[in-house]
């Protein structure tokens, strides 16, 4: 390294430490909405590993990620806009000090749930391979993350792939309160590499060119093919978990915090420039000080002046644009064939691998062995293992993975075998394929198709027969698609497959032996236009997967008896066709919907809200709605006939809307769970005599011109606290970040500082007054 390389370090780790200062005390006077995480101390990890990154290698972090975004060359003003919630932040105030998100530098997000972020790490590491590039990943997380499942699977996914990724566990000795010695009896996490078969190697994460050569050393090895590196790397936060948590006495010592402080990494970097080195004087080593404070009062000034985000913009960035233009994306073959529905889906894939060459499909046995049900027979011979990847069974892993490739340059397909081991994923298809898009204020998207197969067949119990279709589309930005059909499944797999949202595609294993006609070659079916397989005037049944084939014989049933029904094939349940059933319903004014999933907050239940809303004149009778019986998919084949919805099911309820009566719907029921009322009125009134505290600021206390003193914004559970003790009075001068007063919260007691230099003119909290976070409790002048 030469002498300009050395003092960028020093600059990069100054850079860090006082932005987290100046965003700290930007948060303690209350210019912050939100909660913050701190990286003060541990600046030599991120500064000595993101020397060796080029803007196209990708970082995936964690909820204290200020420093590593900065790190990767985030511009300080996008980062400070960002956490002041302004619309020029690096996420437009969308995501927030725990959602940083800048494709430009390769920032992959900060990541507010623990150890979410590992598994995008590999997944951009695989992207970068099957691109063509030597680009890397990289995720750094806590110690606390290495007993999470996302930490396990994703090494051992990524040694057995051979992926260029660096793991980097930034050891701080603590995962939010809990000693590393009590969370787990091997304390070596370096040493747990050597389970997966990859390199593990530990260092002084407060000697930056410590961390620059082992940080060198692993970016090589990922570059040049030799395999992920897991670099554990020995540091210490000089804060508390967060703004508001403790520095020391509960889970920490001051003898402890001490001693951790005089092993600062810039204070001994400064040293080793100026006095071993000789590399720098003091005074050269000041002005890169004086240089970069000007920089970060820059940043916070374009903050405090940056307009917020428009009320009205709230709804942007959800979806695609391209996904609710889908009558435009409707196209087929006129050549068909009779085709099996396994076949027609596989063909699908197939021919949108051959037309796009970054298209991943992870899962597990889908190899040479073809999947469970054959579903993937001919694709790893055609297209190759590097491809078509063969898993562990790690769930969690490969779907996080998937998030990471499809967001970085490639599309994926995440093969769940199972609907039911969807659960077994995480958070990562909900909190964070589903909001990527958003949260990165439409920067970033997940194109990928996570593929379930569903529903009950063959009496396979109780893990191997959901289809829960209706809690996943409770998730804005995904869609949920559930083909009735071979035509619409290859149509609508083709469809997926070029989107730019994640897609859950859902394919009712009761089908996969039907057969039909199918367009040879080219076939998209457009998202959220249903099909009309039927024609009626007497009464709508709508449906989706296998509901609809039986919703047909019944159809034909009810024919025979005069009756004759609209059945409507959803195809998605988001975007749901609600104008498909609003239509059908103006000519038969009756609406029975078929769901094999369960009544409560299901399908049934939003059509039937939906018509109520907006075509409730045309009913001439309430919306009947059949449904899986609520319970646990039975393994006798007797009791599984008795709670699934059947042709003789839906011939019934017909008859029953066509007489005015409704199907009946099963719910749980409550009696005798609640405490009686005049009992909890008595305990709530003995309670309240013994609260002798104001609540509240009393509104007519004028507030005088000056610096406010905001209560701070505490964590996600403490939204006021009380007033203990006025460390100043009235009148009295202060000098900023002196203690004025400490407020207790249900978590802990802290001190509220001085916003500047001054007098303190007014007082607008006294002992005892309950305040809101965000209120002004006095004024210094």
């Amino acid at each position: 390294m030469n002498r300009e390389d050395l003092l960028r370090l020093y600059e990069r780790m100054v850079l860090l430490r006082q932005s987290e200062l100046a965003a700290q005390a930007a948060y303690k006077k209350g210019e912050m909405p939100g909660f913050i995480h701190l990286y003060v101390g541990q600046e030599a990890v991120a500064v000595g590993l993101c020397a060796h990154l080029r803007n196209d290698d990708w970082i995936t972090s964690t909820h204290r990620g200020h420093g590593h975004a900065l790190a990767k060359g985030m511009p300080v003003k996008s980062l400070f806009a960002e956490l002041f919630a302004r619309s020029t932040g690096c996420c437009g105030g969308r995501g927030g000090s725990m959602h940083l998100y800048d494709p430009d530098h390769g920032v992959f997000g900060t990541n507010g749930i623990v150890g979410a972020g590992i598994p995008h790490a590999v997944g951009a590491a695989l992207s970068a391979r099957i691109r063509g590039t030597d680009g890397v990943g990289v995720a750094f997380f806590g110690d606390g993350a290495v007993n999470h499942g996302a930490f396990h699977e994703s090494l051992n996914f990524a040694g057995a792939q051979g992926a260029g990724v660096v793991f980097v566990c930034e050891n701080n000795l603590y995962a939010t309160a809990t000693p590393l010695h009590m969370a787990t009896r091997n304390t070596d996490i370096a040493s747990k590499a050597a389970a997966y078969g990859i390199t593990g190697v530990s260092v002084d994460g407060n000697d930056v060119l410590a961390v620059w050569e082992m940080g060198r050393d692993a970016v090589l090895r990922a570059r040049n093919g030799g395999g992920p590196t897991l670099i554990e790397a020995r540091t210490y936060r000089f804060v508390g978990h967060h703004e508001g948590d403790p520095l020391v006495g509960t889970y920490r010592t001051q003898e402890e915090l001490d001693g951790w402080k005089m092993r600062c990494p810039i204070l001994r970097f400064r040293h080793r420039l100026s006095e071993e080195m000789q590399i720098a004087t003091l005074a050269e080593l000041d002005a890169i000080d004086l240089a970069v404070q000007e920089q970060v009062e820059s940043g916070l000034e374009f903050a405090r002046v940056s307009p917020e985000p428009l009320p009205e913009t709230f709804s942007d960035h959800v979806w695609s644009a391209r996904t609710f233009q889908a009558p435009s994306m409707e196209r087929s073959s006129e050549s068909r064939v009779t085709q099996g529905w396994l076949d027609a889906v596989r063909d699908g894939i197939a021919e949108e691998m051959r037309r796009d060459p970054h298209i991943l499909y992870f899962g597990e046995g889908i190899g040479e062995r073809a999947g469970s049900f054959a579903h993937t027979k001919g694709l790893w011979q055609e297209f190759g293992g590097h491809r078509v990847v063969d898993t562990p069974i790690c769930e969690l892993g490969f779907t996080g993975a998937a998030v990471g490739a499809s967001a970085t340059g490639c599309r994926t397909i995440a093969d769940l075998m199972f609907v039911d081991f969807l659960f077994e994923t995480g958070g990562q298809i909900p909190l964070q394929a589903s909001k990527l898009r958003y949260m990165s204020n439409g920067q970033m998207s997940c194109p990928m198709v996570i593929r379930a197969p569903c529903g009950a067949i063959k009496s396979a119990g109780p893990h191997h027969s959901g289809t829960y279709h209706a809690p996943w589309s409770h998730f804005p930005g995904l869609i949920v698609a559930m083909p009735s059909n071979p035509a619409d499944a290859k149509g609508l797999m083709k469809t997926a497959l070029r989107s730019e949202d994640p897609v859950l595609f859902l394919e009712p294993k009761a089908l996969f032996s039907s057969k039909g006609d199918v367009p040879v070659g080219e076939h998209l079916v457009p998202f959220g236009v249903a099909s009309i397989r039927r024609s009626g005037c007497d009464a709508t049944i709508v449906a989706a997967g296998r509901m609809v084939e039986l919703a047909l014989e019944a159809a034909n049933r009810l024919e025979a008896i005069g009756v004759h029904c609209d059945v409507i094939d959803l195809r998605t349940i988001v975007p749901l066709d609600l104008e498909a059933i609003s239509a059908s319903l103006k000519k038969t004014h009756r609406v029975l919907v078929v769901d094999e999933g369960y009544a409560m907050c299901g399908v049934g239940a939003e059509i039937a809200a939906a018509l109520g809303e907006t075509a409730f004149d045309e009913l001439d009778a309430p919306v009947g709605r059949l449904h899986l019986e609520p319970v646990s998919h039975p393994f006798s084949p007797k009791l599984e006939n008795a709670v699934l919805p059947s042709t003789e099911k839906i011939v019934e309820a017909v008859r029953d809307l066509m007489a005015g009566r409704t199907p009946l719907i099963r719910r749980p029921q409550t009696s005798g769970v609640f405490t009686r009322k005049e009992n909890l009125s008595s305990a709530v009134a003995t309670n309240m005599e013994s609260v002798s505290v104001s609540v509240g600021i009393p509104a007519t206390d004028k507030v005088l011109p000056g610096m406010p003193v905001l209560m701070p914004h505490g964590d996600l559970t403490v939204s006021e606290a009380r007033v203990v003790k006025w460390i100043k009075s009235q009148g009295d001068v202060v000098v900023a970040g002196e203690g004025l007063l400490e407020v207790e919260t249900d978590k802990a007691v802290m001190e509220i500082e001085a916003p500047g230099n001054g007098r303190l003119i007014q007082v607008l909290a006294p002992v005892g007054t309950v305040v809101k976070m965000g209120e002004t409790l006095g004024v210094v002048a």
